[in-house]
């Protein structure tokens, strides 16, 4: 099965707010009643609420999953969409630091 997938390139105001924008080839996806996310990186979970309606964003708990994992401006976060349910999402995230080609490995439970 193929799944979805963004990245997104770090700026400040990505790390400095609760605020993330999800690109609508992802959120077209989600029922409406989808409102959390949950974030696996590394071996554990990180839980951030999305905004609802017409634009999707992450946000209470992305900042800290940011500041929790020391992800830096310059750094490509890679999302991937693993399960739809009714009220949350499941996304997988890899994180490749600026100037390295590799993501740091994901490990799958």
């Amino acid at each position: 099965k193929n799944h979805l997938t963004f990245e997104v390139v770090m700026t400040d105001s990505y790390i400095n707010y609760d605020d993330l924008y999800i690109p609508r080839k992802i959120y077209k996806h989600l029922l409406p009643t989808v409102d959390t996310a949950i974030l696996h990186y590394r071996g554990k979970e990180w839980y951030a609420s999305m905004s609802v309606g017409d634009r999707r964003r992450f946000k209470v708990g992305w900042k800290f999953f940011v500041l929790d994992n020391y992800i830096k401006r310059g750094f490509v976060v890679k999302f991937t969409l693993i399960d739809v349910a009714l009220l949350y999402v499941d996304f997988n995230v890899q994180v490749k630091e600026e100037g390295t080609s590799d993501y740091n490995p994901v490990e799958i439970d």
